[in-house]
């Protein structure tokens, strides 16, 4: 059978890359899987790593081992940046997480305190993940970098490349939903399994809902900040939810302990892949240096001098900076597809008649709002938009930068949940007049939330307030008047999995639709 044009043109692609950038390009783990001698490279360098669990911990040894890499992600134990020690994080993390199910509470159980090594520089490494920041970006790519070097001298491969997780190549049973990638999936794949993921997942039972892995929010602003905002929340936070049991449990659900689960990374990279496709639009074929982020990202100097600590290949102590993510030669960061990303599923909306069009007569020149009270325990709540009354609702938001202009944001205020709840929520845009008419938004997500141990968790599990641009979404609706427009909170597990728990509460503020001037 001869190859199909698409996988012609994949295939050029990836060599062109690999020459542009002297074959240092991260694949897919879909395209990575097919190569037995790089998989076998993987599993060589992740079992050598866990191997190494039990070397002395002041050894360069230990410094190649799983946990300490893991660890400077998150851990627990009595350090300077510990999330905790198991003795009360852990009961603490079932009560809160776990509501009584008994399979949720098991994922605790591997679970152990870690002592920092007494090496003099370990303790400023380790638990030093950035969340909730935007310093996320920065830090998980020089992460990755150094990660990435380990591997590649434990695989004894030199030129070894960490895959990553693109979601929509990794489909469910029937292509439904994302599943994990095969790379990982099942005992089969020896030291890159993991038990403790959403149940189902490894056995592909069971998928995550496709709209969980949609980065096109974040791809519709166009200023770093609420760029790096949206992409820690969904996909990042929304995946690790879909992986990580609703984010009830460890290993990927929970913030200090994701890091124990291989598939971490791949995740991780994509997120960073995905950084990468941003920057490459942004910059328009300019080089993407220092200089192009000083003036590019909205950044203040001194945000460029931050300093994290690292341990590279040899397990000795380096010292980056968030300048040298932007100094060609420094962390040099390519993938096979940097441009043009896939960002999300096809809608499934279908497609407005010329008729439809022609009728659409909406067009949001006032601002819009649901002043209303809202609390989502399980069940569908839609919600309708009125004329502003209040304008001083309309003042807190319209700074927002990064909306390209004219454009609508819609704008959820003060979302917060009492207890974690057991589904979580995708947010619609719908014509009451036409039911089949009603556009995907975002998924709320729960990354993070009680975990007050952690320094960038956060103990009130407040969610926040989530902007997004609808702009397409309102012409996908075929709207003809405000009083048609309806915002749909819909329950969602994580995933499609029978182990679901008690719905919660989420309280939702006031909801806005408004044009916003970038200017402003």
């Amino acid at each position: 059978m001869k190859p199909s044009l698409t996988c012609l043109f994949a295939a050029v692609a990836m060599v062109c890359s690999s020459l542009a950038y002297g074959g240092s390009v991260r694949i897919s783990a879909a395209e990575f899987v097919k190569d037995p001698a790089k998989v076998a490279a993987l599993q060589k360098a992740v079992a050598a790593m866990k191997a190494n669990n039990s070397a002395d911990p002041t050894s360069t040894a230990y410094r190649a081992s799983w946990q300490y890499w893991a660890n400077t992600h998150g851990y627990l134990g009595l350090g300077t940046n510990s999330s905790g020690v198991v003795a009360t994080y852990v009961p603490t993390q079932i009560a809160n997480r776990c509501g009584g199910n008994q399979t949720c509470a098991s994922y605790y159980s591997h679970l152990t305190d870690t002592p920092v090594p007494a090496d003099g520089f370990t303790d400023a490494i380790w638990g030093t993940c950035q969340h909730g920041n935007l310093n996320f970006l920065p830090w998980h790519r020089l992460y990755l970098h150094f990660y990435e070097r380990m591997l590649r001298k434990q695989s004894g491969t030199d030129d070894f490349n960490l895959p990553y997780w693109d979601y929509y190549q990794e489909t469910g049973e029937h292509d439904v939903g994302v599943a994990l990638p095969e790379l990982v999936r099942g005992k089969s794949t020896g030291p890159l399994y993991d038990e403790f993921r959403t149940p189902g997942l490894n056995d592909y039972k069971t998928a995550i809902p496709a709209n969980t892995a949609s980065a096109e929010q974040a791809f519709d602003f166009t200023d770093f900040t609420p760029f790096s905002n949206q992409l820690q929340n969904q996909p990042h936070g929304a995946m690790h939810c879909g992986t990580g049991f609703g984010c009830r449990a460890p290993d990927m659900g929970l913030v200090p302990l994701a890091g124990l689960d291989p598939v971490f990374y791949m995740h991780h990279a994509n997120i960073d892949r995905f950084w990468q496709c941003w920057l490459n639009r942004q910059a328009g074929g300019q080089t993407i240096d220092l200089a192009w982020a000083k003036k590019n990202l909205g950044m203040p100097d001194s945000w460029y001098d931050t300093k994290y600590q690292f341990v590279d290949e040899n397990g000795q102590p380096v010292t980056v900076t968030i300048a040298d993510v932007f100094t060609p030669g420094k962390i040099d960061t390519h993938y096979s597809q940097e441009n043009n990303c896939q960002t999300s599923m096809p809608k499934a909306t279908p497609p407005l008649t010329a008729a439809a069009k022609s009728a659409a007569s909406f067009k949001l020149t006032a601002p819009l709002a649901s002043t209303e009270a809202t609390v989502l325990t399980g069940k569908v709540v839609k919600r309708g938009l009125k004329a502003l009354g209040n304008m001083n609702l309309l003042a807190a938001n319209a700074k927002t930068a990064g909306v390209k202009a004219g454009h609508a944001l819609l704008v959820i205020e003060n979302v917060n949940a009492k207890t974690l709840p057991g589904v979580t929520y995708e947010i619609y845009l719908s014509n009451k007049k036409s039911p089949d008419r009603k556009v995907y938004i975002a998924t709320f997500n729960y990354f993070g939330l009680f975990d007050s141990a952690h320094p960038h968790g956060d103990a009130a599990a407040n969610i926040g307030t989530l902007k997004y641009d609808v702009q397409s979404e309102l012409e996908a609706l075929g709207l003809t008047s405000a009083a048609d427009l309806e915002v749909q909170f819909v329950p969602s597990e994580a995933a499609t999995a029978p182990e679901q728990g008690a719905a919660g509460e989420v309280t939702v503020g006031n909801i806005l639709l408004l044009n916003v001037d970038p200017a402003k």
